[in-house]
């Protein structure tokens, strides 16, 4: 008989309190339960929160171990690591506060967990479903996009993915550098060949599972400070080198995607690049080789961005410009010890939230160590 094994879900959240509600509430309805809730806020007002959730949602739960805490520093990364510091049950769904599951959704991911008699699946995604759960209204407003899959004509799909895939870079397994040189190659257990899961490379951020001693680990990386993109490429690519990453695609969940403390589109593209350069700079087994990929991969990038910025008519070319600014500052951070990146790239994100732009190239040149006395 296969182990009954427990699951509790982590939300780092940021500014989000309606729709937050709405994907706990979605958590505690699941036809499998969760052990546990533990909810890290960054924002300001987290205490009002925090009561209304306990008062609203816990209170009708208290099977549901409830822990909603104030985030010690703001930051995806290391509000997720905050959370799983305090997570105890066997599974830990990293979902986002904007993640909306269907009823099923932690049923069918666990299915495939307690299936996995060997223990050699590591983390396992849900599908995402292009519509919210039946009879959830959401009273928050999604981020504005340009071109997307829905749009597509039939007859000339398949051109329109290679599109997608080629032109647009719409593809998370092209924009990931693997640290090792290449992915892992895994194919479907066994014991898991009756259900319907799939190998993936690497895992997208709203919708992630783990064994929680798997991505204990391997935890986020520190350097990523708040809206810190990438960060779910890296930690699951790290976790796919102990063991499997599935998709189950009876596992239905919708990311809303909402617009609610999101950054500027050039900030974003910034960070998406400085965040890789930074990942790659931390765990690459060979950095010249994976430095030139990572110039190779964003000079892509600027031409892509270039046709999706116009396309959606953009003229300022925000994410163009963003990808730009990024090569400018990059080689700073391959250059930099581990003791000088440490002390670096926070500087720079914060410099870069609060005022909209990177700081002074002569000045983020010049920050040294506070520990160093030269």
């Amino acid at each position: 008989m296969n182990k009954t094994l427990s699951w509790g879900l982590v939300i780092a959240t940021y500014q989000r309190e309606k729709i937050l509600s709405q994907c706990l509430q979605l958590a505690v309805e699941q036809t499998r339960q969760p052990s546990e809730i533990i909810v890290i806020d960054a924002s300001d007002h987290w205490q009002r929160t925090c009561s209304q959730v306990m008062a609203e949602i816990a209170s009708h739960y208290p099977e549901i171990r409830w822990v909603y805490q104030a985030a010690d520093q703001r930051g995806l990364p290391l509000q997720r690591n905050q959370g799983l510091d305090l997570a105890t049950a066997d599974i830990t769904f990293l979902f986002d506060d904007d993640s909306l599951m269907y009823p099923t959704c932690a049923e069918e991911i666990m299915r495939v967990y307690e299936a996995d008699t060997e223990g050699v699946v590591k983390g396992v995604q849900s599908a995402l479903a292009p519509t919210l759960p039946s009879d959830i209204t959401v009273e928050d407003v999604p981020k504005a996009v340009g071109w997307h899959r829905d749009q597509w004509i039939p007859g000339i799909a398949s051109f329109q993915r290679f599109i997608w895939r080629h032109l647009f870079l719409m593809d998370s397994d092209f924009l990931c550098i693997p640290y090792d040189g290449e992915f892992p190659s895994y194919s479907v257990p066994a014991s898991l060949s009756h259900l319907n899961v799939r190998p993936v490379k690497i895992f997208h951020g709203c919708r992630m599972t783990y064994r929680r001693e798997a991505i204990a680990q391997e935890p986020f990386e520190p350097l990523l400070l708040f809206y810190a993109l990438l960060e779910d490429m890296d930690a699951s690519y790290r976790v796919s080198r102990h063991g499997i990453l599935l998709e189950a695609s009876d596992a239905k969940l919708h990311h809303f995607q909402s617009n609610s403390g999101r950054l500027s589109r050039y900030v974003v593209s910034v960070l998406s690049a400085m965040n890789q350069a930074v990942c790659l700079r931390r765990y690459s087994n060979d950095l010249k080789r994976d430095r030139d990929r990572f110039y190779q991969l964003t000079a892509r990038r600027v031409l892509a961005e270039i046709f999706k910025d116009g396309l959606s008519r953009r003229w300022t070319f925000p994410q163009v410009r963003g990808l730009l600014s990024a090569l400018k500052y990059s080689p700073q951070v391959f250059k930099l010890s581990d003791e000088e990146l440490a002390h670096w790239y926070p500087h720079f994100q914060k410099e870069l939230i609060a005022s909209g732009k990177p700081p002074a190239f002569a000045q983020t040149a010049s920050i040294q160590p506070a520990t160093e006395s030269r």
